[in-house]
């Protein structure tokens, strides 16, 4: 090999040295807070990039657009033109000093590596940081990118080297499978609600994590309970409306269901009631549950589940405010009661001096 020509190409030490895709041009990135673009025939500059406040550490040519990433020291990542060598978009996330990127997914992508021990994905377009890699325990000073981009190797300061598997297919099959799933158990929900299989409908708006689900159902059969007791048709009617009024929740199976919880689905639906009892309009349900769960366990088993102690303190203060609301109501009840005997009172007063007024006149003729 021989040396075609020799330049000083920078004020401070050159970090970085990138070659584009068409081996026409080359840059570098040095300690004097700039990177430059250079003609690979004649060793010309073309072109300076400035706008780092500090050392550039890493440099890389896009594989499909005339623009070049830089990393520096000042935890940014910028992307230049190559046209008027202007900074194009910033990417800010590295805790500390920017040290290597390379272009992914077709010039779409970047990685890049820190001195904060991350390696980080961002997608160019919207400069948003879509996955951090967090495995090395030191800086990471060398980033390589398989040419397929299925395997992507970082060297750290830790002494370690982490080959990184592209495993974006495999999570999208998750995915799909995953919704697949879903859409399948919404399915069996639906089918279980149509034949009151109440166990398995509540089981599994539980396991999906539901709670509007679960309060529509718990909704619509404490209404329906409240129906059948109003008017009761027939003898078989008065009998499940008399079940429906021993029911807590309205129905016995849902209340038997309620009482048979894993402790998971009970912490959960303990989670649920909390919320549901915030909302005033959703506090009769709320209180109806809670009086389901409280009646069937044992305070050993609600005080060992995982989120029991911050749950019921949750629940506490508002319950307090309903039954607050409630008593407020109760006492402007007995006044309205009070006045409809009054008027009551008087107008059977005024009844009895109009009949002695007419049998007055009578005697008169």
């Amino acid at each position: 090999l021989q040396t075609r020509y020799t330049f000083q190409a920078h004020d401070r030490d050159i970090n970085s040295i990138s070659i584009s895709p068409d081996a026409k041009i080359f840059a570098t990135a040095s300690q004097d807070k700039t990177a430059k673009i250079w003609d690979v025939a004649t060793g010309k500059q073309l072109g300076t990039l400035q706008g780092h406040r500090r050392g550039v550490w890493g440099i890389a040519f896009s594989p499909t657009d005339r623009v070049v990433a830089t990393a520096s020291a000042d935890r940014m990542v910028k992307l230049w033109s190559l046209s008027d060598w202007s900074c194009l978009k910033t990417f800010e996330g590295h805790t500390n000093s920017a040290l290597c990127v390379e272009f992914l997914s077709a010039g779409t992508q970047l990685i890049t590596t820190g001195s904060d021990g991350l390696v980080k994905l961002w997608n160019i377009k919207d400069t948003e940081c879509v996955a951090t890699l967090d495995k090395h325990e030191n800086k990471i000073w060398a980033l390589a990118t398989q040419r397929g981009e299925a395997f992507i190797a970082t060297g750290g300061a830790d002494s370690t080297i982490h080959i990184w598997k592209d495993t974006t297919q495999d999570e999208m099959d998750r995915l799909h499978a995953e919704e697949v799933r879903t859409l399948e158990q919404q399915q069996a929900l639906d089918n279980f609600l149509l034949v009151k299989d109440y166990r398995n409908a509540i089981t599994l708006a539980l396991s999906l994590n539901q709670p509007h689900r679960l309060l529509s159902i718990l909704q619509d059969v404490m209404m329906a309970a409240e129906h059948r007791q109003a008017a009761p048709s027939d003898d078989e009617a008065a009998a499940d409306s008399t079940s429906a009024a021993r029911a807590i929740l309205g129905n016995p199976a849902i209340d038997k269901v309620i009482g048979t919880l894993s402790p998971d689905h009970l912490d959960r639906l303990l989670g649920y009631v909390r919320s549901w009892n915030t909302n005033g309009r959703l506090a009769r349900v709320a209180q109806a549950t809670l009086h389901c769960v409280l009646t069937q366990y044992t305070s050993q088993a609600i005080l060992a589940l995982p989120s029991a102690k911050d749950l019921l303190a949750a629940i506490h203060p508002y319950s307090e405010r309903h039954y607050s609301r409630l008593d407020d109501l109760l006492t402007r009840s007995f006044i309205v009661d009070y006045t409809l005997h009054a008027m009551d009172a008087l107008g059977l007063d005024g009844d009895e001096a109009a009949d002695a007024s007419d049998m007055s006149e009578d005697e008169r003729q």
